[in-house]
């Protein structure tokens, strides 16, 4: 019959082990809050959006008109996957993940800090109106931070151009433009659709779970529902307002917002601004999921 009695290098290894776990939780526990909320979103913010990566590039390549409008989201999968195979479904996803996490993580951190401003400036309890005005600021700042890099994904993704690096991108767009503004094309219309979309996403998904029945709040289920709802909200309400800013990404529009909403609209007709919008709402659907599981996974450990 084997000795129950633990051997010194069992002991030792479980000492070892106990004395890493302490300072680990130490570490952790002497961390801004900040800095944790900014590693958890800018986590979740890459596993969701790798998820859903390839749905990404149908949507984009409906906004850009690289496929026709009629083509369903499967065919155009197949279309791309026997043209250029898998590595093609995750086309500038690399550069997107650069863009998102540095996004998300100042996203979540960003709210968190103009929320707290504005309860401490008024002096009055949440509301929506603090919610829709912090998450419109968080959106906008978080925006301008990555711009470029949104730029960059949305180039390779559409495959337009001889660049095939995100680095390459950057210097042909800085050419282009004549210095940083060229980096920054279509940033008027992006922060014209990321404040209301941001302001709506988050004041609508706060409002939402206040207003949940008694033994649903704070259930995991109950709160992806009212993300879901919240996120196909905002995108909805402001959709044309990407369609125009992806065009002028690649060149494909100019002059002003409502201009570019116009001349698409008169040309090539109204459902043109919606174009991708229901690969959109089958995309918002797993990334919310996802996104929220991976956060709060995050925020535990």
């Amino acid at each position: 019959m084997a000795d129950p009695t633990p051997t010194r290098a069992g002991t030792r290894t479980s000492g070892m082990a106990a004395r890493s776990g302490v300072m680990f939780d130490t570490a952790v526990a002497s961390t801004p809050a900040s800095a944790r909320e900014m590693l958890a979103g800018g986590v979740a913010g890459v596993l969701a959006k790798t998820a859903v990566a390839s749905l990404g590039r149908v949507k984009l390549l409906r906004r850009t008109g690289g496929e026709p409008g009629g083509v369903g989201a499967v065919r155009t999968l197949v279309g791309i996957y026997r043209r250029e195979g898998v590595a093609g479904l995750y086309r500038g996803n690399g550069a997107n993940a650069l863009r998102v996490f540095p996004s998300k993580a100042l996203h979540f951190a960003a709210y968190e800090r103009y929320r707290g401003w504005l309860l401490a400036a008024t002096a009055a309890p949440s509301s929506s109106a603090v919610d829709v005005l912090a998450g419109s600021a968080a959106g906008g700042t978080a925006l301008l931070a990555t711009y470029p890099l949104d730029l960059a994904r949305a180039r390779l993704a559409s495959g337009d151009g001889a660049c095939t690096s995100v680095h390459g991108v950057l210097r042909a767009a800085y050419a282009e433009g004549g210095g940083v503004r060229g980096l920054y094309r279509g940033a008027c219309p992006a922060l014209a659709r990321a404040l209301p979309r941001a302001g709506i996403k988050f004041g609508a998904y706060e409002w939402l779970k206040r207003r949940l029945p008694e033994g649903y709040d704070g259930r995991a289920d109950a709160q992806l529902a009212c993300g879901v709802a919240a996120a196909q909200l905002a995108s909805t309400a402001t959709y044309p307002l990407g369609v125009v800013r992806r065009r002028m990404q690649l060149g494909l529009a100019t002059g002003g917002v409502l201009q570019g909403i116009r001349a698409i609209a008169r040309e090539e007709g109204v459902r043109r601004l919606y174009a991708g919008l229901g690969i959109a709402y089958v995309k918002a659907v797993p990334a919310a999921a996802i996104g929220l599981v991976a956060y709060d996974q995050m925020k535990l450990l």
